[in-house]
């Protein structure tokens, strides 16, 4: 498995800002789960999100895969912009593990990945044949965050709405197999936030893509800090204009607080909850462009 990726410098936007937290008890108990289950495993595909492609890699994976075959998939491709998706896969092909590019709720890119998990799994009928047994399908997991779309992505393999897909974190309750077809058979897996907390910079991230549950968050924070990510990246050129430029004092604000106050002003009669989840909302439907909130590192990156 290749080593991980780290996105480029940027300025940090969670100083001074409520920390993301989560209780570890009940995920370090779907952790151990998931080391049994995946003992009947022939392929592992790591479901990430092309907008953060770096948050979204799973430290416990490497462990969890050990000798079986990987596949990395950036889901979400219509979300992010043409240049991040080259970057990233030209940095990941490079460090040794090339992604498979999808949207799973269109089905781009999933005819790929479906050919590469046949390829991935093809040594184990091999192995089946040389001892004189039938082959059987190749058994597949599919593994990540939260919300990455690992549902979207089986219910596309399998051509109906087979596991249930929603826009929310953990819809996903259990483990369960799908069978795609005769060659392959998947296991739908709950998405694991990692039991060790990681830094609040990749919080952030996963909050601002809802790639975590709500409850660990405030909205008003999440909001706030996004404003100031894009900004940064405006400056950057990874970017287009996103932000609204009818808010005259855009330029004078401060911090990303008083940014979500004057929307609050100009659209919401001031109420300011309602501003930053709407924002928040806009960012994750698209409505404001294809944004990819981290790039490939140049140089030293990010603490993780």
């Amino acid at each position: 498995m290749a080593a991980p990726l780290v996105s480029r410098p940027s300025h940090d936007v969670t100083a001074g800002r409520p920390p993301i937290e989560w209780y570890p008890g009940h995920i370090a108990k779907a952790e151990r789960l998931m080391t049994e289950v995946l003992s009947m495993v022939d392929v592992v595909v790591e479901l990430r999100d092309a907008r953060i492609p770096d948050s979204t890699a799973h430290p416990m994976l490497a462990s969890w895969i050990g000798s079986r075959g990987h596949i990395l998939a950036l889901n979400r491709m219509d979300a992010a912009p043409a240049p991040s998706l080259t970057e990233w896969a030209a940095a990941m092909g490079a460090g040794g593990q090339a992604p498979v590019l999808i949207d799973a709720k269109k089905g781009g890119g999933v005819a790929e990945l479906k050919r590469e998990i046949l390829r991935a799994g093809a040594h184990v009928n091999a192995r089946l044949k040389r001892r004189g047994i039938n082959p059987r399908p190749v058994r597949a997991a599919v593994l990540g965050y939260p919300n990455v779309g690992k549902s979207a992505l089986i219910n596309r393999l399998v051509g109906r709405r087979k596991a249930k897909s929603e826009n929310r974190p953990g819809v996903t309750r259990g483990f369960s197999w799908v069978r795609i077809d005769s060659q392959v058979q998947l296991l739908d897996s709950p998405g694991i936030i990692p039991a060790k907390q990681v830094s609040q910079r990749v919080a952030y991230r996963l909050a601002m893509c809802d790639d975590i549950g709500a409850a660990a968050y405030d909205p008003q924070a999440v909001a706030s800090a996004l404003l100031e990510v894009l900004l940064w990246l405006q400056r950057l050129s990874l970017a287009g204009r996103v932000l609204d430029t009818s808010l005259a004092a855009q330029a004078l604000c401060s911090c990303g607080e008083e940014y979500v106050a004057q929307l609050a002003e100009e659209r919401f009669t001031g109420d300011v909850q309602r501003a930053a989840t709407t924002l928040l909302k806009d960012f994750r439907s698209g409505s404001l462009g294809r944004l990819c909130l981290e790039w490939p590192a140049e140089g030293q990156g990010e603490e993780r």
